[in-house]
């Protein structure tokens, strides 16, 4: 029997998501050139040096794009390779408060030199790699048993408690959310997985009102911030040059914006009016400069990513993979919807970037590598059913 030829895994790359992926990031640092250059002229900077900075983030992330897509994912498979990279990641979150860098009152980041590198932002994708493997052991789909995942939770709750210390409140909710998917994911009961939902939404409700309805002197100083942004949340005007300053400010500037913007360049909150112009609050520049349409089209951009991340992971006929894609799916769309929805006011602010456009390397970076493991997977899986003989 003749023997397929042998095909470069570059033949097998998905379009479907790296062109978003390559749109967003261009549109990105002409975004940052856009809403920093006010404030960079202001402080008698270079104009361009944030979205110079950008771009060499965007061409590091592609370099390891590139090696995280040549690389074999069964790697990650082996469990003395899962336990050193938690264990590294374990280490890395508990040494913060000596070799962290404080940013906005905050000691979450660790200055490596060519970026400012978010510990927190890589335990999602961390904990979506070690999932994976131990939901898909057996490459069989079987009831969720407590008994067989129980190490798995303890795992996940371990990692969003020590997130949730940093302070990152946000960012363990999105654990919390992204575990609850991959365990509903792997045959857990659907109502059961409604009660934990409903009874997440309901503490949820329940600590807002807490928290605006008693004294609040009790709690530690890094968590009082909680309070102001609860506030804020239910009042984005209760105090428009105080703790509602940068809400209510986003707001103007989608309101200044309209259906077809003011044009690229032509932004007025960024000239001093909002904080965080070039990373939490980046989306609202678009909406202000390229107006609600052109807006709603990068939104199209992201979730398109992020359906056919769930397309792929319903097709697959390997459990693992499948993980892979939920998970990688999962993250994109809870970063993209915290963002927005913090800007709208449905939740509370978060300090989440917005995927790909907000400035910065720790998160462009880490969202650059989820893509292309799930872009490694779909080609893995392309060239083994080539290999077989089976329909691309």
């Amino acid at each position: 029997m003749k023997q397929p030829k042998k095909i470069s895994k570059l033949h097998y790359l998905d379009f479907y998501i790296l062109l978003p992926y390559l749109i967003l990031c261009v549109i990105g640092i002409l975004m940052v050139y856009s809403s920093s250059s006010y404030h960079l002229l202001d402080s008698e900077l270079g104009t361009a040096s944030k979205a110079i900075k950008q771009t060499s983030y965007f061409i590091f992330s592609l370099i390891c794009m590139g090696f995280m897509y040549r690389i074999n994912l069964t790697i990650f498979r082996k469990p003395k390779i899962m336990y050193f990279i938690l264990v590294l990641t374990f280490l890395t979150l508990i040494s913060l408060p000596l070799i962290g860098t404080s940013v906005g009152g905050a000691k979450r980041w660790i200055n490596l030199g060519i970026l400012l590198f978010q510990p927190s932002e890589l335990v999602p994708l961390v904990l979506i790699l070690f999932l994976a493997t131990n939901l898909s052991k057996n490459n069989t789909l079987v009831p969720f048993s407590l008994k067989d995942h129980k190490g798995s939770l303890l795992v996940s709750l371990f990692f969003m408690i020590l997130v949730a210390l940093q302070p990152n409140i946000a960012g363990a909710s999105m654990i919390f959310i992204l575990v609850a998917v991959l365990f509903l994911s792997s045959g857990l009961s659907p109502l059961f997985m409604s009660l934990a939902l409903i009874g997440f939404v309901a503490l949820k409700r329940l600590g807002t009102v807490v928290l605006l309805s008693i004294p609040t002197d009790w709690m530690p100083d890094k968590f009082s911030y909680l309070v102001t942004r609860f506030e804020v949340m239910q009042n984005p005007f209760i105090d428009p040059t105080g703790k509602g300053f940068q809400t209510s400010n986003a707001y103007y500037a989608m309101h200044n914006g309209g259906f077809f913007g003011r044009g690229l360049g032509n932004s007025i909150q960024k000239k001093g009016f909002l904080p965080a112009a070039d990373t939490d609050f980046i989306f609202a520049i678009c909406i202000e400069e390229l107006g609600l349409i052109f807006s709603l089209v990068i939104l199209f951009l992201v979730f398109f990513m992020v359906g056919r991340l769930f397309l792929l992971a319903i097709k697959s006929k390997i459990l693992y993979y499948s993980y892979l894609y939920i998970g990688c799916g999962m993250l994109l769309c809870l970063q993209v919807s915290v963002n927005v929805g913090s800007l709208l006011g449905y939740i509370p602010m978060t300090g989440l970037t917005f995927p790909f456009i907000s400035y910065g390397g720790s998160s462009l970076l880490i969202l650059s590598i989820t893509l292309a493991i799930a872009l490694n997977a779909r080609g893995s899986e392309l060239r083994e059913q080539y290999k077989l003989g089976g329909m691309i």
